[in-house]
C-alpha cells in the first residue's frame, strides 16, 4: 500500500469567512531509527502514556497551501466543504498521479480539485447536482463517492445527497477532462427516521459502502456494481465517522463511538474473512494514546488517519478552560484550543493485536476557528 506522506487540516475562520488548507508531514510523528527512541505499547486506559499538556510542542502549524472564501448567495450561508480523494495505488504511480488530492465544493455546488504538491495547483471540476451541507467521501478504486452526512429525501427539485465523481476516459488525467459527477440514490433511512444524520461509514470488501444511523440503530449497504441500497442489519458501526480497512490485519480501524474518551478502535465488520458479507461488528481492541487529563481539558474532536503499512496518525482537538462553580451548577468557560497529533502503529504478535505509540506533538490553535482533519 502507498504510504501517505501528509496529513491535511482545514481551518474555517468564522470571523473573516475564509477557509484554509494545510498539510503536515506525517514522518515527524514516527521514529526513523532506534537511536531516536523506542515505541511504547498502549492499553485501553492510557496507562504509562503522557498527559496531553506534556506532549512536545510542535510549534506553529505550517502555512496554508490555499485560502478560499465562499460565494455570497442570498438566503444561503457561505460554506466550503473539503474531502480527500485518496490515491489507492502503490509507489509513485497509481490513480491521479500517485498521491492524494483534495476536492472542494461550495454552497453554489461548484467543485474543484487541488493537487497539494508544492506549488499547489487547482482546477475546476463540473458542478455537483446540488450542494452538500456536511460532505464526507470514500475513495473506491479511481472513483470518489461523496455523500452529505445530513441526507434528505428527494424534494422534486433535483436535490441529491449522494454522488460519485469518476472519469470514464482517463482517471490518471488530473486536467479534469472526462471527470463528471453522477447522482446516486439516497440511503433508505432518510424516508423513515429523523434525524437522518450518518454517524459512521466504511468501505466493505471494495464493492460496498456501509453507513450507519444511530437514531434508528440501523446500517445500510450500497452496492457499487448495481448502485442499489439494502439493509445490512439492526446495529451500527462502532466508529465515529470513518472506519478504515487495514488489509494487513483484515480489520477496520477508527475512533470508537463509545463516549469514554473516544479511543482508537479495531473491529471486524464481516462474518468470514474476505467474504464481504456484513455481520454485527465485533470489537477486537481499544487503545488510548494519552493519559486522562484534568477536567479543564476535554476532547472536542478526534480523528484516526490511516497512512498505510499499519500506521495511523491520531489527531485530538482539546478544549481547555476554567471550571467555575456557582450556586446551582458547575460549568467550564472555554479559553484555549489545542491539537495533539500522535503516530501509532498496529502490530500482530501471534493471535494478539497490539498498538505502539511513536511520537506526539501538541499545537496551540486559534480559539475562534473551526478545524477539521481530512481522512
Amino acid at each position: 500500500m502507498n504510504f501517505r506522506r501528509f496529513l491535511y487540516m482545514v481551518a474555517n475562520d468564522g470571523v473573516d469567512r475564509s477557509y484554509s488548507l494545510r498539510r503536515i508531514d506525517t514522518s515527524r510523528f514516527f521514529f526513523r531509527a532506534s537511536t531516536e527512541g523506542t515505541p511504547t505499547h498502549l492499553d485501553s486506559d492510557g496507562a504509562g502514556a503522557a498527559l496531553p499538556s506534556a506532549m512536545q510542542d510542535g510549534g506553529r502549524l505550517p502555512r496554508p497551501l490555499i485560502n478560499l472564501r465562499p460565494p455570497h448567495l442570498q438566503h444561503t450561508p457561505g460554506k466550503i466543504g473539503f474531502v480527500l480523494f485518496k490515491n489507492r495505488g502503490g509507489g509513485g504511480g497509481g490513480a491521479r498521479g500517485g498521491h492524494d488530492k483534495v476536492v472542494a465544493m461550495d454552497n453554489a455546488a461548484r467543485s474543484f480539485i487541488c493537487d497539494p504538491v508544492l506549488p499547489p495547483a487547482a482546477r475546476a471540476l463540473p458542478s455537483l447536482s446540488s450542494p452538500k451541507f456536511a460532505p464526507f467521501s470514500l475513495t473506491v478504486g479511481d472513483s470518489l463517492y461523496l455523500m452529505d452526512a445530513v441526507p434528505k429525501p428527494p424534494n422534486g427539485c433535483g436535490m441529491h445527497s449522494f454522488e460519485v465523481l469518476s472519469n470514464d476516459d482517463d482517471p490518471d488525467n488530473f486536467k479534469c477532462k472526462g471527470w463528471h459527477w453522477s447522482p446516486l440514490d439516497h440511503p433508505p433511512h432518510v424516508y423513515d427516521y429523523f434525524p437522518s444524520w450518518i454517524d459512521s461509514y466504511a468501505v466493505v470488501a471494495g464493492t460496498g459502502i456501509a453507513v450507519s444511523n444511530n437514531a434508528s440503530t440501523q446500517t445500510f449497504r450500497f452496492d457499487m456494481a448495481d448502485r442499489t441500497w439494502s439493509k445490512a442489519g439492526d446495529w451500527v458501526l462502532p466508529f465515529t465517522r470513518l472506519g478504515d480497512y487495514v488489509p494487513e490485519h483484515k480489520l477496520w480501524f477508527g475512533i470508537s463511538s463509545v463516549e469514554d474518551g473516544h479511543r482508537f478502535c479495531a473491529a471486524n465488520l464481516v462474518g468470514l474473512p474476505d467474504s464481504g458479507e456484513m455481520s454485527p461488528p465485533v470489537v477486537h481492541g481499544l487503545w488510548k494514546e494519552y493519559a486522562e487529563p484534568p477536567p479543564e481539558w476535554s476532547v472536542a474532536e478526534a480523528y484516526a488517519v490511516h497512512l498505510g503499512s499499519s500506521r495511523f496518525c491520531i489527531v485530538r482537538f482539546f478544549s481547555i478552560g476554567e471550571i467555575r462553580v456557582e450556586t446551582y451548577e458547575t460549568y467550564m468557560v472555554e479559553e484555549e484550543y489545542q491539537a495533539v497529533v500522535t503516530g501509532v502503529e498496529v502490530q500482530r504478535c501471534g493471535d494478539e493485536l497490539r498498538v505502539v505509540k511513536h511520537k506526539s506533538e501538541r499545537y496551540k490553535l486559534a480559539f475562534d476557528v473551526d478545524y477539521r482533519v481530512l481522512c
